[in-house]
């Protein structure tokens, strides 16, 4: 069920799941939720999990609550954490989704995000190509009469219909085209997500200046959450 409105309507959307399970008991699925359904909807994701949901993709973007207020998501960093807590309750896999680069998005947020993902054990919840995803500001967009925008915001770019805009800390445009490379690398070589996790991080440490973290080079053999064959994005 890929219509992020799902949770929308959960009276609607619980009945065609009870269905499907009742005429399909062997059958799973997933669903695209919004963070703010997720919460509002908490008491139905138990019986989601029930009827044959095996993971919830949800457009988390950021955790910076200025990324956030900026692109109007209408949940906050600590809405996130709390949609991860209660999904995995449920027993189901949370797999959000994230746009960590933004003309407001800073070094050590991007950092942050990375420390996020390692300790909530989303390592194996999130397709690599994540990191490297950019703020897509297409004509029509209404992020376009955003006077925060306005400072950054460069040329129509007519044959790929979209606007460029230009970081103002030049360290996250190299870090940008660093990971972009590293995960488009990694996807042709069918990396473990673990190892491009890690090269990722590696990567932003060095553009801050930290040196290399210690970390335990995950098992090859580890149980991990479910997931489309093919990366998601909502």
């Amino acid at each position: 069920f890929g219509d992020p409105d799902f949770l929308n309507g959960p009276g609607h959307a619980l009945a065609v799941a009870r269905a499907l399970h009742d005429e399909f008991p062997s059958l799973t699925f997933d669903v695209t939720a919004k963070i703010e359904h997720l919460l509002r909807h908490r008491d139905r994701l138990p019986e989601l999990a029930r009827l044959g949901c095996a993971f919830v993709v949800s457009a988390a973007e950021s955790l910076s609550d200025t990324v956030l207020a900026h692109l109007d998501k209408g949940h906050t960093r600590t809405d996130i954490e709390t949609a991860v807590r209660l999904v995995t309750a449920a027993g189901m896999a949370l797999r959000p989704t994230w746009v960590p680069f933004t003309p407001w998005t800073t070094l050590d947020d991007y950092r942050e995000l990375l420390d996020f993902v390692e300790s909530h054990e989303l390592i194996d919840a999130i397709d690599p190509v994540q990191y490297s995803i950019r703020l897509l500001v297409p004509p029509g967009s209404l992020l376009l009469e955003s006077p925060a925008l306005r400072p950054f915001l460069g040329d129509l770019v007519k044959d790929q219909f979209y606007f460029s805009w230009t970081h103002p800390d030049s360290r996250m445009e190299a870090l940008h085209h660093e990971v972009s490379s590293a995960v488009a690398g990694a996807a042709d070589r069918n990396q473990d997500a673990a190892d491009t996790f890690y090269r990722v991080r590696g990567l932003a440490d060095g553009a801050s200046g930290v040196g290399p973290r210690p970390f335990a080079p995950p098992a090859p053999g580890r149980k991990r959450p479910p997931r489309l064959t093919e990366p998601w994005f909502c």
